[in-house]
């Protein structure tokens, strides 16, 4: 791989989990006026508008009737069960803390990268993923509540469906253009999610305000819009594995903007996590630099 490739898929990692570090704290705001259910449809709905828009190019590409089982697991999974899963785990457990859980994703990317692509696991990359759960099961160990469980649970859930999307979108985007990958599979998940929008309000007090809406438009334009393309289209670029050691990168920013936005406060082990967590990213960083150089 050439080195300007190599450079622009690290950018694009880094501005995506800018982006999703900033949804978490979003979901958070949108979810002070409506339920999480309603939340998660709706940022996908809203998402379809800049998703279609910057497919519209690709409109004659014709997607093969064997690939729509892949576009189609990736919608349920990726788009409607992780979407669904952290903006309940959001509510349960806050911003931060459910953005930290979901840095255990690089485990399931990476077992199932291996699995299902066959890609080759490191030393080093095992080193990060030991970091990275180590990381994590501090950070869970100090839920105190049965509200916090449950939001873990949550946010776990969301980890396995989006480390199982991911896999597949590397598969994929080997044939499509990341951004047909990322609209059609949205598109499809929409089968799921619009029901859950319809009962969710249907059933639950709903009192949207300013603030929320704001919020909601930004997960929809900017969250499920722009950082699944700028995800999926280093997926195309980078291993499976490789872009998921990044993830310690967005709890990073959620705390950042949590507790400057949020006002959110952190006990001790929640630092301790996100130390241990991040030192993946300094590692991997180190290692891709020593295989770039050939030593």
């Amino acid at each position: 791989m050439d080195t300007a490739r190599q450079t622009k898929a690290y950018g694009l990692i880094f501005i995506t989990f800018f982006i999703w570090g900033s949804v978490y704290v979003a979901g958070g705001i949108a979810g002070n006026g409506m339920p999480s259910f309603l939340v998660a449809s709706l940022r996908c709905l809203i998402s379809m508008i800049p998703l279609w828009l910057m497919s519209a190019k690709y409109f004659p590409i014709r997607i093969e009737r064997e690939d729509m089982k892949y576009f189609f697991i990736i919608g349920f999974l990726g788009y409607f069960v992780t979407i669904q899963s952290i903006q309940l785990g959001i509510l349960l457990t806050g911003s931060s803390m459910a953005s930290l859980i979901n840095a255990l994703t690089p485990v399931a990317v990476t077992i199932l990268a291996a699995l299902i692509l066959k890609e080759r696991i490191t030393p080093v990359k095992i080193l990060c993923l030991i970091l990275a759960l180590a990381g994590t099961f501090v950070i869970t160990s100090g839920a105190s509540t049965q509200g916090e469980l449950l939001g873990v649970l949550a946010v776990l859930t969301g980890v396995i469906s989006f480390g199982t999307a991911s896999v597949l979108m590397r598969k994929v985007t080997a044939k499509y253009p990341p951004v047909v990958v990322t609209t059609v599979s949205m598109t499809l998940s929409l089968i799921f999610n619009i029901p859950v929008a319809v009962a969710s309000a249907l059933t639950q007090p709903v009192h949207p305000n300013t603030a929320g809406i704001i919020a909601l438009l930004y997960l929809g334009f900017v969250g499920s819009g722009l950082g699944q393309v700028t995800w999926t289209r280093a997926l195309s670029i980078l291993p499976a594995s490789t872009c998921s050691l990044f993830y310690p990168l967005q709890p990073l920013f959620s705390a950042l903007l949590g507790a400057l936005l949020l006002h959110e406060t952190f006990k001790p082990a929640f630092f301790a996590g996100l130390i241990l967590i991040s030192l993946d990213v300094v590692l991997n960083t180190l290692e891709t630099r020593r295989q770039a150089e050939g030593k």
